[in-house]
């Protein structure tokens, strides 16, 4: 059951893509892009100065982890990193995948890091639940009105 880590490149975007439509409606997302506006964020997050990692158990890719460095919000010596995106396939669920995926992350590229933050949906309970599970506490809550 353990996670491997490894750095996607550009000929992983029609994967990358796919999953990211997966995580969209599993997550309960209003986001209305299409596969082709999914893809070139993508690959404008490699290109810049976003991490983008595969996670694979054996051979077979299992998810994926976006995530950014950035300063500490009130301690700019301290680096902190945030996870923008983190999926594992539906067949890999609820099979200590997605814990192991986190522990990895945290051991080879989060080292140095401080804190590691995250933001997730409201409506998305299973979500939560999950990052209750990995050791995140709620922090704070954005709150949004229509208008």
């Amino acid at each position: 059951m353990e996670v491997q880590v490894q750095s996607a490149t550009e000929s992983d975007m029609s994967l990358l893509t796919v999953m990211n439509q997966q995580l969209i409606k599993d997550e309960g997302s209003q986001n209305p892009m299409n596969n082709e506006q999914l893809r070139e964020r993508m690959l404008d997050w490699i290109q810049g100065d976003w991490h983008v990692d595969l996670l694979l158990a054996g051979d077979e890719v299992i998810g994926y982890a976006v995530y950014q460095f950035r300063k500490g919000h009130y301690h700019t010596e301290v680096t902190d990193v945030y996870l923008r995106q983190y999926f594992i396939k539906r067949e890999y669920r609820s099979k200590g995948y997605g814990l192991s995926g986190i522990e990895k992350l945290k051991k080879e590229r989060f080292k140095e890091v401080e804190n590691l933050e995250i933001d997730e949906l409201e409506c998305n309970l299973k979500g939560q639940n999950f990052w209750r599970k990995a050791g995140f506490e709620p922090y704070y809550i954005n709150m949004r009105m229509k208008l």
